[in-house]
């Protein structure tokens, strides 16, 4: 039998995510489609175009001209998968727009007695609408074009809005409704112009939905990026969290059901930890990972929230957080102060237990630019730590050897960790763990 706070935790779980579930039935809301998604498809999907206007004003439909599929290996780089169109040897055109499976988009301004350049993503319905179609969750972030850049939207040709986003580190929200449409009807969303030059100049996410007549959608989500100082969930490209927030509840259970000493908290570095090596030398503390790949400072605060480090007897959490903050362009001040509200969280969840701060590890080589910030980051990480309840320990040069290099054995794609360099980093953490960790009869 389940002890009782084990079961009232349980419960509250089970409530939340039954009240959500009562929700959206009630709604009868439906995702028709999502242009991330759409994106990440490696040919376009039934119903979708990605074009562009090379040669005519916005509103001379006939004269778009569509983006091809291009994959491109980099050299030292992961695959990567755009729209574009190719120039005669091949290569993606400076002078056309650009759109990468993760929604980035380059749209070039094209000569000044030239119509202006837009990136073009249409969607034609299949089908009668059951009620009232919308545009919703839409972010569009303007991350590098000082001068604006346009978002406009169309039915079958019609402009409904137009708004121009100014450059921010955060997404500008939309949505629009589109009304009941009928099948072959077509909603056009248009971006543009910015720099060729500036590749990367935008971030657009959107989805189509279907709500009924007399309801309206709750006000757009921000998915892109969430603020520095909020706590939240990513979503997915179908803009919901439901997968996340399922990974975050089977992570909870795994922690009530292992009742662990020592707990490690992150992001995709402690999922990636192998739990056979924190078993070979913690076995006896019953490690619990908590970590999620891709998780921000923001992300982990949230899932802080609804982690029962209270109904566990927890000694020693061990928190490493923020290198994809660093990446999104947050400052290592305003990550060391998310971090440091994390900590207050764990204090006043796991008032018994110490805290173990891991410096942000460094990427491919010391020379990297990006390891300044990790560098600037860490400083402000360690300032935390008071020696008592709060500690900081920085592995990083365990894993970079003399020479400043990191060994593609260690770290196989410059970010992240492989099994030698997990060997190095449990070598470099198990003193000051064990310092931390009460001593077990069979360790005196």
């Amino acid at each position: 039998m389940l002890p009782l706070h084990r079961f009232l935790t349980r419960f509250r779980f089970t409530v939340l995510i039954l009240a959500a579930l009562f929700a959206v039935v009630e709604a009868r809301s439906e995702v028709l489609t999502s242009f991330w998604r759409a994106a990440l498809s490696d040919q376009n999907p039934e119903g979708w175009r990605f074009a562009w206007n090379p040669d005519a004003p916005l509103d001379e439909v006939a004269k778009y001209s569509d983006l091809t599929v291009v994959k491109t290996q980099n050299p030292g780089e992961r695959l990567e998968m755009r729209r574009g169109v190719l120039d005669g040897d091949g290569a993606l055109r400076a002078d056309a727009p650009s759109l990468s499976s993760n929604g980035v988009m380059a749209v070039p301004r094209g000569p000044a007695d030239e119509p202006k350049r837009y990136l073009i993503a249409s969607y034609t319905l299949p089908r009668d609408s059951r009620g009232s179609v919308w545009i919703n969750n839409g972010n569009l972030q303007n991350k590098k074009v000082d001068t604006g850049t346009e978002l406009k939207i169309f039915r079958n040709g019609t402009l409904l809005k137009e708004l121009t986003v100014t450059m921010d580190r955060m997404p500008t929200l939309f949505q629009e409704a589109l009304g009941p449409l009928k099948k072959g009807d077509t909603v056009s969303v248009a971006v543009g112009p910015t720099i060729a030059e500036k590749r990367g100049a935008g971030l657009l996410r959107y989805t189509l939905e279907e709500w009924p007549d007399g309801q309206s959608p709750p006000p757009p989500q921000n998915t892109i990026r969430l603020p520095i100082d909020s706590e939240g969930p990513p979503f997915g490209p179908d803009g919901s969290s439901a997968d996340y927030d399922a990974k975050q509840v089977a992570l909870n259970e795994t922690l009530l059901d292992r009742q662990p000493e020592l707990v490690l908290i992150g992001d995709s570095m402690t999922a990636r930890w192998p739990q056979e090596l924190l078993d070979e030398h913690f076995g006896a503390y019953h490690p619990v990972k908590l970590g999620v790949g891709g998780d921000g400072v923001q992300n982990v605060a949230w899932r802080l929230q609804r982690t029962s480090l209270e109904a566990v007897p927890v000694k020693t959490i061990v928190l490493l957080i923020g290198a994809a903050n660093l990446f999104n362009g947050f400052t290592p001040e305003e990550i060391a102060g998310g971090i440091e509200k994390l900590v207050k969280t764990m204090e006043a969840k796991a008032p018994e237990a110490k805290i173990l701060l891991l410096g942000v590890l460094p990427m491919r080589v010391s020379a990297d630019p990006h390891n300044e910030n990790v560098k600037r980051l860490n400083a402000e990480i360690q300032a935390l730590a008071d020696g008592k309840r709060v500690f900081f320990l920085d592995v990083g040069p365990s894993l970079v050897e003399p020479d400043g290099s990191i060994l593609p054995e260690v770290m196989p794609d410059g970010g992240h960790v492989a099994l030698p360099g997990f060997i190095r980093w449990m070598a470099a953490m198990k003193p000051t763990l064990e310092s931390l960790l009460p001593k077990h009869p069979s360790e005196s």
